[in-house]
């Protein structure tokens, strides 16, 4: 197992007994599984590491409720999903996450592909059960903040270099999980050169106090976004070039 997946497995071991005593006792009802990633060589060893947020896991895997899945076969279910090696996987492009405008879109055309290499995660990673879309219930925002909140960590072991997040307005989720320090700056500007404060819902750099090599850019979901996808794919590359100047 590689260095990396062994971290993650571990950071998960020790979270996931948590939840599933916690959904046993029928004190809520998410999604059959939580969204565990695991990497493949390429990203481990890549130059350059990107990773795209999606908002939420409708229904991931549901047919595991019984929540007895172990953590390996649940990275190993990310895995052959985002790799296409499943049949969810293969049908994927139904999504919106997924489509030519936002992960696609990005994972082609940003960087020499050589250097690059790119993962997928969810700013929640414990969605609705499948009688329920869209953002999580309450009771499940507050299971996975209590006892699965991983992403930070996440973050620490996978060390990417840019992160985008097409959640459109989770702010608050972001904050929560990076801190109350975290900041988001426009990056459209009037025609006498002031920041377009008003434009924020549409892109915004973030600042992420504790993880100040990256790069991390907010963009709308897509199923809302308006701007331009040549042009938010302009301003990622601007900052990305400017904190890798730096």
């Amino acid at each position: 197992m590689s260095k990396m997946n062994e971290q993650l497995q571990n950071l998960y071991s020790n979270k996931w007994p948590l939840v599933t005593e916690r959904v046993q006792d029928k004190a809520v009802s998410p999604a059959a599984q939580p969204l565990l990633i695991k990497v493949n060589e390429q990203y481990e060893n890549a130059r350059l590491k990107v990773i795209i947020f999606g908002q939420e896991t409708d229904g991931w895997h549901e047919e595991f409720n019984s929540y007895q899945a172990s953590v390996e076969q649940l990275m190993d279910r990310y895995y052959r999903y985002f790799n296409r090696l499943s049949e969810g996987g293969k049908k994927r492009q139904k999504r919106a996450f997924w489509g030519n405008k936002n992960f696609n879109f990005f994972a082609e055309n940003l960087a020499p592909k050589k250097d690059v290499e790119f993962l997928w995660n969810n700013i929640s990673k414990i969605g609705n059960n499948e009688a329920r879309k869209g953002k999580p219930h309450k009771s499940i925002r507050v299971l996975e903040r209590e006892y699965f909140n991983v992403i930070r960590e996440e973050v620490e072991i996978l060390k990417p270099d840019l992160i985008i997040f097409t959640t459109g307005k989770r702010d608050s989720y972001i904050r929560h999980i990076f801190g109350d320090k975290t900041s988001f700056a426009p990056l459209l500007y009037l025609q006498d050169g002031k920041p377009a404060n008003e434009t924020l819902n549409l892109i915004a750099e973030v600042s992420l106090e504790d993880f100040p090599a990256i790069s991390a850019i907010r963009v709308e979901h897509p199923n809302r976004r308006t701007l331009d996808k040549a042009l938010i794919l302009k301003l990622i590359e601007n900052c990305w070039n400017k904190k890798r100047s730096q």
